[in-house]
């Protein structure tokens, strides 16, 4: 019972800790700039409006709700690829004098990365909510898409914690993964669709991003349920991706002081 509450103690600590570096670096990222939290809508809308000029008129063309599609794809994939790609530098580079000096959970560092991409997500969704209002769209499908968000943030905590990890043995870990996730980018059906296309479709059942963006387009642009299938996936990549970087973070970090 001791070693319960203990535990529980150790994991609000951890949280706290994270919330708390997240709002930091989320305040920092501000500080001295004249636009503030523009820049946080900056990057994905100018994707965003690159894109569907480019492609609303050919691959967008068939597509019902084609902005919509878009957009959401846009900034779920964004919020995943500033997570991960952040996590990969954080201990390596941000981190290595503190992980040096003080004893701490080093969960919580990699936590606060991904909080602090969420807080800049949550600026993205309240512009797309904007967007559904202007569409005339109902906003029933955000309550669910929370729950979406949630599964999407510990899937990027996970793959963020076998990242951070990773590059502490492996410098060149951050260069491979910038590369493999301009892949993922451009394999994910974000600005097309992948109907009628086998080999593409076949590609993407082993795309955990494919299962996540295609059940928040289901339930938020098109307002429909989702294939019960794709749910379960998505719950599962969640899962697995969360248990797999825990795994690997705690055989990892013992030597975090010495590698860096």
């Amino acid at each position: 019972m001791i070693n319960f509450q203990e535990r529980i103690k150790k994991i609000r600590s951890a949280v706290d800790l994270s919330l708390q570096l997240g709002k930091v670096e989320f305040k920092l990222r501000n500080e001295g700039s004249y636009l503030g939290i523009f820049w946080y809508l900056l990057n994905p809308l100018l994707t965003f409006g690159l894109l569907f000029l480019v492609f609303s008129d050919r691959l967008g063309s068939d597509i019902p709700r084609y902005a919509l599609y878009l957009l959401l794809g846009v900034i779920m994939f964004n919020f995943f690829q500033s997570s991960t790609i952040e996590s990969a530098t954080s201990i390596l580079k941000d981190y290595r004098w503190v992980i040096k000096s003080i004893n701490f959970s080093r969960e919580a560092l990699v936590a606060s990365i991904v909080l602090k991409n969420l807080f800049s997500h949550s600026f993205e969704l309240l512009f797309f909510i904007l967007v559904l209002l202007f569409f005339k769209i109902s906003l029933v499908g955000i309550l669910f898409y929370l729950v979406i968000l949630f599964l999407l943030c510990l899937f990027t905590f996970g793959i963020s914690l076998i990242l951070s990890s990773l590059t502490v043995y492996f410098v060149d870990m951050e260069s491979i993964w910038s590369f493999a996730v301009r892949l993922l980018w451009l394999g994910t059906p974000i600005f097309y669709t992948i109907a009628g296309q086998k080999r593409l479709y076949s590609i993407n059942l082993l795309n955990p991003m494919y299962y996540f963006i295609t059940v928040a387009r289901d339930v938020v642009v098109y307002t429909r349920m989702p294939s019960f299938s794709m749910v379960l996936v998505m719950i599962f990549f969640s899962l697995i991706s969360l248990f797999v970087g825990l795994f690997v973070f705690n055989i990892l970090r013992n030597k975090f002081a010495e590698k860096i």
